[in-house]
């Protein structure tokens, strides 16, 4: 792969990242109501996804994926439920006594990690992004493990730095809402973001 193609194949995904669709926005909504680093785990399991469709493309089995179009249609279906699920706790959220330092933390992110994987493998349309995106910059047939794990870093680096600098945006601006009416209003905002995400992953 020459450099051309892949700064050519790098404008492309930066400007995709920047694109909004439900992983970064149930990234914003995630940062907003509890912080930066469950913001964080629910985008390493996004970008997770991401690089696994990549890893499909990259080795010809996006075809093979496609067709298992039932399994995806199902994880779709439940990825979408537990958006709406979040997106009614955030807008049923009351104020409460902050837990112990350390209590459940683990399990939370966790938690939000598999969010974000169980997201995009809903997300059919990322996966056939890759399939159709990759053969207009890259030559499949060669594409050796240097190409791959170059392009690897370029994802990680893109859909990765633009989904932190999002959620710090979003955990900067949460910062002015201290009292207890401001904050219930910010969560329920971030309660529509979770049903925008949730939208967005059953479009067809």
């Amino acid at each position: 792969m020459n450099s051309a193609a892949f700064l050519a194949l790098t404008a492309a995904i930066l400007l995709v990242a920047l694109t909004p669709g439900p992983a970064l926005t149930a990234i914003v909504a995630r940062a907003i109501a509890d912080g930066l680093r469950p913001a964080l785990a629910l985008s390493a399991g996004v970008l997770t996804g991401d690089l696994l469709f990549f890893t499909l493309a990259a080795a010809g089995m996006s075809a093979v994926a496609r067709s298992a179009g039932d399994f995806f249609f199902v994880v779709k279906v439940v990825g979408a439920l537990y958006l709406l699920w979040q997106g009614i706790s955030l807008w049923r959220w009351q104020p409460r006594p902050a837990p112990a330092p350390g209590t459940g933390h683990e399990r939370q992110l966790q938690r939000n990690f598999a969010a974000g994987l169980l997201l995009m493998f809903g997300h059919v349309q990322a996966m056939l992004f890759y399939a159709a995106l990759l053969p207009g910059f890259v030559d499949l047939a060669a594409l050796g493990i240097g190409d791959y794990l170059l392009i690897a870093l370029m994802l990680v680096v893109i859909i990765g730095g633009v989904n932190a600098a999002c959620a710090a945006a979003a955990v900067r601006a949460r910062g002015f809402f201290e009292d207890a009416t401001a904050q219930r209003r910010l969560h329920r905002a971030a309660g529509v973001m979770m049903f925008v995400a949730a939208a967005l992953v059953l479009r067809p």
